[in-house]
């Protein structure tokens, strides 16, 4: 008799997770230290009379042509501001900015091998917009690998320095003490010279008196036992008396990560707990009420009947900053269209045949 390939796999692999032992420590992860969590260290999110005003910044990108040695890409990034559910008007800057920015290859002499740096132009719609982005400088880098461009890093690069650069603009011209700043994902920076962006931001808001957290979507971080952190956490959270909570997770404590993580459920009926991050030196001065005021305020937000317990600020960002499949098919229309008036492009179209037959062979056996 035949075999079964995805039952036999579906059935072995329940049976390899459900022998993993349930653990209630958090896996350290590099200078976090690990810390046992059970329904005591939950805390339950109270009520405010008077929600703060919150600005969610989010941003995307999409591949608008590519090769080995260079790509285009369209970036989006944008603000919104709530307080509670109530919208409110940015009064100074404008809330969405788009621009395009190429990167291109050039191999160099490195010390003992040869290496390749990747150097991003930006290209907006009005020279009023290089005000929002980050400086090309900024955003070149290096590698000895001279066998492809590094697709994934560099895809999103210029669109996540121009978060921060946008984030700092909306504290600046946007924002009061003791409003809230949320950004799309962790506090953590990854790229070279992104620290220098995410600290003047930093910088601005603490001055300002503007609160900075991060929301995260999905995390990969784990328990002792090999289970998903947060999976584990609602699983503890089902002996929590209450429907709203957060609970202290670690405190960073790296040049790379700023911030002081938690764990937050923000409705009774959400079915998702998401990882949530304060400025940890903001963190650090709160009192337990301060705490309470800032969580609340974001759980004012989430009532949204869609996604109940996810702020409609965070959905309202994402869908005005998100770059969609039928959008970059008009921009890659438009841009073919200016290429095929430029004489260098005859020569130059052959480079995005050696990454491009994959895309032709799906569309003829599709």
């Amino acid at each position: 008799m035949d075999q079964n390939p995805v039952r036999s796999l579906i059935e072995d692999l329940g049976k390899e997770l459900s022998q993993k032992t349930p653990s209630d420590q958090i896996f350290p992860y590099g200078k976090i230290q690990g810390k046992s969590i059970t329904p005591a260290s939950f805390v339950q999110i109270l009520d405010v009379e008077k929600p703060r005003r919150i600005a969610f910044v989010d941003g995307g990108d999409g591949i608008l042509e590519e090769s080995p040695n260079f790509m285009i890409i369209i970036n989006r990034v944008y603000f919104t501001i709530f307080e509670g559910k109530k919208r409110i008007p940015a009064s100074k800057l404008k809330q969405r900015l788009e621009f395009f920015s190429y990167v291109v290859s050039e191999v160099r002499d490195g010390d003992e091998k040869k290496v390749v740096s990747y150097n991003t132009k930006l290209f907006p719609y009005s020279q009023s917009d290089f005000a929002y982005l980050p400086d090309e400088v900024d955003l070149e880098s290096k590698t000895e690998n001279t066998s492809v461009l590094q697709e994934s890093r560099l895809v999103s690069l210029s669109r996540r320095f121009a978060e921060w650069s946008l984030a700092e603009k909306v504290v600046l011209e946007e924002l009061e003490e003791g409003d809230i700043l949320v950004m799309d994902g962790s506090l953590q920076t990854g790229y070279k010279n992104e620290s220098k962006y995410a600290s003047s931001l930093y910088d601005a808001a603490q001055k300002q008196g503007v609160i900075v957290c991060g929301l995260t979507k999905t995390s990969r971080l784990i328990m002792e036992s090999g289970e998903p952190l947060l999976a584990r956490i609602q699983e503890i959270a089902e002996d929590v008396p209450y429907g709203r909570w957060f609970v202290e997770i670690a405190d960073m404590a790296s040049s790379d990560n700023r911030g002081h993580m938690l764990a937050t459920k923000f409705h009774p009926n959400s079915r998702h707990v998401f990882r949530f991050e304060i400025l940890r030196d903001q963190f650090n001065g709160m009192d337990g009420a301060e705490k309470n005021e800032i969580l609340a305020s974001i759980a004012a937000n989430s009532h949204d009947i869609a996604m109940p317990g996810y702020p409609y600020g965070s959905i309202d960002a994402d869908r005005f900053a998100q770059v969609r499949k039928n959008e970059l098919d008009m921009y890659r229309g438009l841009m073919k269209a200016e290429m095929s008036k430029i004489t260098e492009w005859k020569r130059l179209q052959k480079y995005t045949l050696t990454t491009r037959f994959h895309d032709d062979l799906n569309w003829v056996t599709s």
